[in-house]
């Protein structure tokens, strides 16, 4: 059965994606908005205070090991989280840009990866909360556009305009490989 339900809040631009929460909740990603929104487990939509919004600011997210709710900076200069206590907080991030990054990816021991957009370097944030840069073997504009884990243990970053597949070893090498088909953007 296909239904609607009433939205407590709606701009334009409101939302970029959303993540499951352990209980059930179900939190959208704020891009544009001013103010998070859920719905809950049992259907109830309701909104909650953001410590830190900007026009653009995340661009999807990602469920840590422990029950935090990381948002990928998309143009943000901080990292947002809610815990799994439903507690929101940002915190420093060692690279940012224009729509850096574009999603993100939990790799098996707990990282995790955000996906490069037009960032020049990779960054990630650790299980124990510490976040880092990496280099990147191949960047460029609009490049990648969301990530999948492989079986193996592989992060591999989905080409949006790349002329070639980037990906992260499970062990952490980045190395890059061919593709059967690539395409120039049209535009971004």
């Amino acid at each position: 059965m296909v239904s609607t339900y009433a939205l407590v809040y709606t701009a334009s631009a409101a939302y970029n994606g959303g993540v499951l929460a352990p209980n059930g909740d179900i939190h959208f990603v704020p891009y544009a908005a001013n103010r998070g929104q859920k719905v809950s487990a049992a259907g109830v939509v309701s909104t909650y205070s953001l410590v830190y919004t900007a026009s653009g600011a995340y661009w999807g997210g990602v469920l840590a090991p422990n029950g935090d709710i990381h948002f990928v900076p998309a143009s943000a200069n901080r990292g947002q989280k809610i815990s799994a206590a439903g507690v929101v907080s940002t915190y420093s991030l060692v690279y940012t840009a224009g729509i850096a990054y574009t999603g993100g990816v939990l790799a098996p021991n707990g990282d995790i990866y955000f996906v490069p957009y037009f960032a020049d370097r990779g960054q990630k944030v650790s299980a124990s909360g510490v976040v880092s840069t990496y280099s990147l073997v191949y960047t460029g504009s609009s490049v990648y556009n969301g990530g999948v884990l492989a079986p193996n243990g592989d992060i591999h970053f989905v080409p949006y305009s790349a002329n070639r597949g980037q990906k992260i070893s499970a062990s952490g090498v980045v190395s890059t490989y061919s593709l059967a088909y690539t395409a120039s953007l049209a535009s971004v």
